[in-house]
């Protein structure tokens, strides 16, 4: 009995040696989102020694993968949450996608950091398993949203939700550079070019769904775009 409570506390100690690594690193990025903190400022921030990190992590990168795939799970979360009626119409759901977004601007932060810098450094088992979780969530989120619609298949769902997610992806880089170049081009002249992403991301999404909802075993026009191509790259 008592062999079982050590582990049981070990196993408590370890999860919140975890979050506590996340948490500091969450912050730190938070204070510079341009570039990722070492593992030794996240170690000396957290009062953890540098070494214990990396028994958690193998590298920075890795930690920011893990923060990368907690704003994955609670984006689709909160597009479930926030799609309360049986119907939803275009406008809710589009709303919903654009909301965790808005309100949690570090998920986008990442995730424009996230082919170019994060996974190229995280080891590639790490990474397939990462991408096989995605591919779960999403899965999950589309099964759930297609039987609302009445979507007869929920590959029509995975394809609307990864298409928005690249659209939304893409207006959120446009409309945030790097603070250094922001200031270049902080200019009435260039607002062209710096569209206001709570707007843009809205008349996007717009003509993307409104095509679909309110079509009652409505297919894809086109080819699907199969989930499993999210980690078809690292096997």
């Amino acid at each position: 009995m008592l062999k079982s409570a050590k582990r049981a506390r070990s196993a408590e100690d370890k999860s919140l040696k975890r979050d506590l690594i996340l948490n500091t690193a969450s912050q730190l990025f938070d204070d510079s989102p341009d570039t990722l903190p070492t593992a030794a400022a996240i170690a000396n921030h957290s009062g953890i020694a540098k070494g214990t990190v990396y028994l958690y992590f193998k590298s920075k990168e890795e930690i920011f993968l893990a923060l990368l795939e907690q704003h994955y799970q609670a984006w689709f979360s909160d597009i479930r949450s926030a799609i309360t009626a049986d119907k939803p119409d275009s406008d809710e759901i589009i709303n919903a996608l654009c909301h965790y977004i808005e309100s949690q601007p570090q998920f986008f932060q990442l995730a424009s950091l996230s082919s170019s810098i994060i996974e190229q450094n995280v080891d590639s088992k790490i990474l397939l398993e990462f991408k096989k979780r995605l591919v779960e969530i999403i899965t999950s989120a589309s099964k759930d949203l297609a039987q609302r619609l009445d979507l007869d298949e929920y590959e029509t769902c995975a394809q609307l939700l990864m298409r928005s997610y690249a659209m939304l992806l893409g207006l959120w880089q446009v409309s945030h550079p790097p603070e250094k170049v922001a200031k270049t081009l902080d200019n009435p002249n260039l607002t062209l070019i710096q569209p206001e992403f709570g707007l843009e991301a809205r008349d996007a999404l717009a003509q993307l769904w409104h095509g679909y909802v309110g079509q009652k075993g409505a297919k894809s026009s086109g080819r699907f775009w199969k989930i499993g191509n999210l980690f078809a790259k690292t096997e």
